[in-house]
């Protein structure tokens, strides 16, 4: 049975956060352990933004039901509102039978329908070593039904932690050779409020910049307003946030790096989250130093974590190199799908 979630059924809600506890274990290897408010903290609306959510129900024995998979159709209010992105899911053990397909046919397209927007996106995994193209890989079937084709090829990594204080080092060492008078500033909860602006248009130049080859994307603006809002459902769902600031020799910002953590003692999944150097200050391996001084946090703020999970395209060999030499390891390609489909 497909249906709308039930974000008020507490038994819903416990099950939803067993689903995505599953896929994340199976996936990389850790998890988040978000309770039922915050899980209901994340889905609170947004002015930003706008989400509709669908569950597969399965009776597994006569008169059980269990949630087995899940839809979303995520929709922007301020940017990019001819788009639509929406996004399957299915538990490990209960892949195969029918169940994707059922939520694209029952949900995502009656909801691509009645949004009235007309470039349809979605991301789906693939393989570490299959092919983008085949059309027996299940996100390509489900994207033909979709009426979207593939613009980008991204690639996950995960780094297994926790890491060597010795490599950790090594890297410093490597960095310091070509930073001259840059330096790293880290920053723990909220952007303070004087740097706010100056963030939001790190913010934007990461979208800016992100080589996503032929994907249809406008980027956001990032004002005060927004960044809070940001923080505020973060702070609402238990996420901690651990930054880092690339400062340059006339006082102006540089770069940026963010690592996403759960607050709960209990979750081992963490999120490398954005990366950038402006580009009039690339070349000093600012991108290097940003990511050891947020990683060389993770041993005392969050010593519970198992992997750190980040994605690059696979056209951005800069960031690449850098994951690389922390130790980040394949898990699978990603694959960014888009179109203007006539459903």
């Amino acid at each position: 049975m497909i249906r709308p979630l039930d974000p008020s059924s507490d038994l819903e809600l416990d099950q939803y956060l067993a689903l995505e506890s599953a896929l994340d274990e199976h996936t990389y290897g850790g998890s988040q352990a978000l309770t039922r408010e915050q899980l209901r903290a994340q889905f609170s609306e947004s002015p930003y933004w706008t989400v509709r959510r669908w569950v597969a129900i399965a009776e597994v024995i006569e008169g059980g039901e269990l949630l087995v998979g899940r839809a979303n159709a995520f929709m922007p209010l301020q940017e990019n509102l001819e788009t639509i992105s929406v996004e399957v899911s299915v538990h490990p053990a209960f892949r195969g039978q029918g169940i994707a397909t059922a939520l694209v046919e029952e949900a995502l397209i009656p909801a691509i329908r009645e949004s009235g927007r007309s470039l349809v996106e979605g991301y789906g995994e693939i393989p570490a070593d299959g092919d983008p193209d085949s059309p027996e890989q299940p996100v390509n079937r489900l994207a033909r039904r979709l009426g979207i084709t593939r613009k980008n090829l991204a690639v996950c990594r995960a780094l297994a932690l926790p890491l060597e204080a010795s490599l950790l080092q090594t890297l410093q060492a490597e960095a310091e050779e070509r930073i001259g008078e840059y330096r790293i500033e880290l920053w723990d909860g909220e952007i303070p409020e004087e740097h706010l602006e100056a963030y939001g248009l790190l913010m934007r130049q990461l979208e800016l910049d992100e080589p996503d080859e032929d994907v249809e994307h406008e980027a956001p603006d990032y004002t005060p307003e927004r960044i809070r809002e940001s923080e505020r459902r973060m702070r609402e769902a238990g996420t901690l946030r651990i930054t880092a600031v690339a400062v340059a020799p006339d006082g102006s910002f540089a770069g940026n790096s963010e690592v996403h953590l759960h607050e709960s003692a209990d979750s081992t999944l963490g999120w490398q989250e954005n990366t950038l150097v402006m580009p009039e200050h690339r070349g000093h391996r600012l991108g290097l130093a940003l990511k050891v001084a947020t990683h060389r946090q993770l041993g005392e703020r969050a010593p519970q974590l198992r992997s750190l999970v980040t994605w690059n395209s696979h056209v951005n060999p800069w960031m690449i190199e850098i994951n690389e030499k922390l130790g980040y390891r394949v898990l699978y390609r990603e694959l960014v799908l888009q179109g203007r489909p006539a459903l």
